[in-house]
């Protein structure tokens, strides 16, 4: 059975909000003991996919107000810990709306581990340069949490 789930999250129509689906299609097969589901921006059904493993990792574009293609790891109590003021997704449901939904269901994430990475285009198809850049170090970080 496989308990790990890699989870890159996205819009590749929105430049570097893609980078998540763009780690998911490279990861897609090469990392054993783990599934790779490409979520582009599945909202709401994200709270199913989360619950079926034991352990999962999501990549997706964070808005922390670092130099593009920056990486950040969090984990998702440090999400839920974040001011309502504070965007952190880049989706209209974001992650951090659906792991308050499931926590208030008294669902518990602490198996969710996300890897963000600072955006800088938002307005074009492609990655941007530095968010491109960023790829083998996200590939490399994901890989590591799987263990």
């Amino acid at each position: 059975m496989i308990r790990t789930l890699i989870l890159g999250l996205g819009n590749t129509l929105l430049g570097d909000d893609g980078i998540g689906v763009r780690v998911a299609e490279q990861l897609q097969g090469s990392v054993s003991g783990a599934e790779v589901i490409n979520g582009a921006t599945a909202g709401l059904s994200l709270l199913d996919k989360i619950n079926d493993y034991e352990k999962v990792v999501v990549v997706d574009a964070v808005e922390m107000g670092k130099i593009p293609g920056s990486i950040a790891r969090f984990s998702a109590e440090e999400l839920l810990r974040l001011p309502e003021s504070q965007s952190f997704s880049l989706h209209e449901i974001g992650l951090v709306e659906v792991l308050k939904i499931g926590k208030s269901l008294s669902e518990d994430f602490n198996n969710v581990i996300i890897v963000g990475v600072q955006p800088k285009e938002l307005n074009q198809q492609e990655l941007s340069p530095e968010v491109e850049k960023s790829i083998p170090e996200v590939i490399a970080m994901v890989k590591k949490e799987v263990g």
